[in-house]
């Protein structure tokens, strides 16, 4: 069922994050063909910084409304009078969460990407690759030095991490909208109000935290305690808080749903 569930939300979001996709790259082509021509003069010069400010302003919408639309889509599928028919289908509320959450993710990750390829496409005339590459080597020799030959697992924690911390920016909106949807009549206020609350939660918390790993961990100075004490015990934290995140989610969907 899972399977069905990803088809369909793929195809959903499909309609609304292809057309995004297809403007910044049809901005970074014009761009890339306005920025190396020099036959713009008088009022034509005006074109260039036209086409440019679009191509900037592609940029953001391809993350800031690709994350806006992904949000949107969960509180109205799940929360609002479309979740009768979510939750009548034959799937549980945990398939249906992990659905949003993959592509969520997916369209997500695939807007990062998007972004780091057309800065690079439109400005790579200016790149010398070759000391571009030399740079990037040598930049790898210093942390494995600095690291102590720790440098693949420094590699692989931060992505790891990364992933992490994206799984948990979606899951903690995704429990706010949870407990929100408790709330008869406002909904979406008791959604802000749970994300606000959650977050002066998790303030507090990694604020104390802090500030006692300060004290505790002060005399370890050495880097390399990065990979194998920091990395490990933020990877460790964020996964207990991603777990706590799913885990009320979905008992709240399952035992408390509300679509009133």
């Amino acid at each position: 069922m899972l399977k069905k569930l990803l088809k369909h939300e793929l195809k959903a979001t499909s309609r609304y994050l292809v057309p995004l996709f297809l403007v910044l790259f049809l901005f970074t082509i014009l761009n890339k063909i306005t920025l190396g021509l020099d036959i713009f003069k008088g009022l034509f010069k005006i074109i260039p910084g036209i086409t440019f400010t679009g191509y900037v302003l592609s940029l953001i919408a391809i993350v800031v409304v690709t994350f806006v639309i992904l949000v949107i889509r969960f509180y109205k599928n799940l929360t609002s009078e479309e979740g009768y028919l979510m939750f009548t289908i034959p799937a549980k509320s945990n398939q249906l969460v992990n659905s949003k959450l993959l592509i969520a993710m997916l369209w997500t990750i695939l807007s990062i990407l998007a972004v780091i390829l057309s800065l690079f496409f439109l400005f790579m005339k200016e790149i010398n690759l070759g000391l571009f590459l030399g740079s990037i080597r040598e930049m790898w020799e210093e942390i494995t030095l600095v690291f102590h030959g720790n440098a693949i697992l420094l590699a692989v924690e931060m992505i790891v991490t990364a992933i992490l911390s994206l799984i948990n920016t979606l899951l903690q909106i995704y429990v706010s909208i949870a407990i929100g949807q408790l709330f008869n009549g406002h909904k979406l206020i008791g959604s802000f109000g749970a994300y606000i609350g959650i977050n002066l939660v998790l303030q507090i918390l990694f604020t104390t935290a802090i500030v006692v790993s300060g004290v505790v961990f002060h005399s370890f100075n050495d880097l390399k305690y990065t990979t194998t004490l920091f990395f490990p015990i933020l990877i460790v934290v964020i996964l207990v808080i991603n777990g706590i995140y799913y885990g009320v989610t979905n008992y709240l969907f399952t035992n408390k749903l509300n679509l009133e």
